[in-house]
């Protein structure tokens, strides 16, 4: 049964976003980070290279991104590796349009608690119609984070956002966390934008004994009726998580 649920699972996964190289177009990823209540700053002045369906951070840039965040007071670093800060998409869309934010946080030292990530792409073609819901899903592998932290979350789609939601640390032992929200839009017009938001407070680590946030946002819109119907009565899972594990399993094949 569960070979049969995979096969389900993939097929349909398939048909709902429609993942090609053909979808790359002009519009690329952008995404910008917020040291408490300091500037905004586009992750491009740290090396942080953008496309239509990925964004990259490689080690010189997040060296760079993390020699920033001591500067502005940050208690927070990112560590080095491919998937340590990035993002990923379905651009230009299909039967949903999708955009995911990942990365691992460590905070390692005092200092400025929050700190906000955005991720934003504009320009996605499809799906479009009268009607459709925006759906937000964000999890956290959380490690030696105080049960009650963690971050909190949300996704808009052009000007409507979801509401603010928290995905929480349940104990300082490795664990889990997740949340969603959703809301309805009305229509679904063409050349629109998605936008990922995430905004950490975890408590004071050290070097030695990191407190870690591995994290992930998702945006997803579709359109009513929704196709991912048939994927949530295969899997049992629901639509942004069901996403979120197909975007990742594409960025690690890429």
């Amino acid at each position: 049964m569960k070979r049969h649920r995979g096969l389900f699972l993939g097929l349909a996964l398939s048909a709902l976003l429609g993942l090609s190289a053909s979808q790359a177009h002009a519009e690329t990823i952008d995404i910008t980070i917020q040291v408490g209540t300091g500037p905004v700053v586009d992750l491009s002045t740290f090396g942080g290279v953008g496309g239509a369906n990925g964004y990259t951070m490689n080690d010189a840039a997040i060296f760079s991104l993390n020699s920033f965040l001591t500067t502005s007071g940050s208690q927070y670093l990112f560590g080095t590796g491919a998937t340590t800060l990035g993002g990923i998409s379905n651009f230009a869309g299909h039967s949903v349009g999708a955009l995911e934010l990942t990365g691992t946080l460590l905070s390692v030292r005092g200092g400025t608690a929050a700190l906000t990530i955005t991720e934003t792409e504009g320009g996605f073609t499809a799906p479009t119609g009268p009607l459709g819901t925006l759906h937000s899903a964000s999890t956290g592998d959380f490690s030696g984070a105080a049960a009650g932290t963690g971050h909190t979350a949300f996704s808009s789609f052009n000007t409507t956002s979801t509401p603010t939601y928290s995905v929480l640390s349940t104990t300082t032992d490795p664990n889990p966390g997740g949340g969603k929200a959703s809301v309805p839009i009305a229509p679904i017009p063409t050349l629109y934008t998605l936008t990922n938001s995430i905004t950490f407070g975890l408590g004071a680590g050290t070097s030695a004994n990191p407190i870690v946030d591995g994290f992930a946002v998702v945006a997803v819109i579709a359109a009513v009726p929704e196709p991912a119907s048939l994927v949530m009565m295969l899997t049992g899972i629901p639509l942004p998580i069901v996403v979120i594990g197909l975007l990742r399993r594409r960025r690690a094949a890429a």
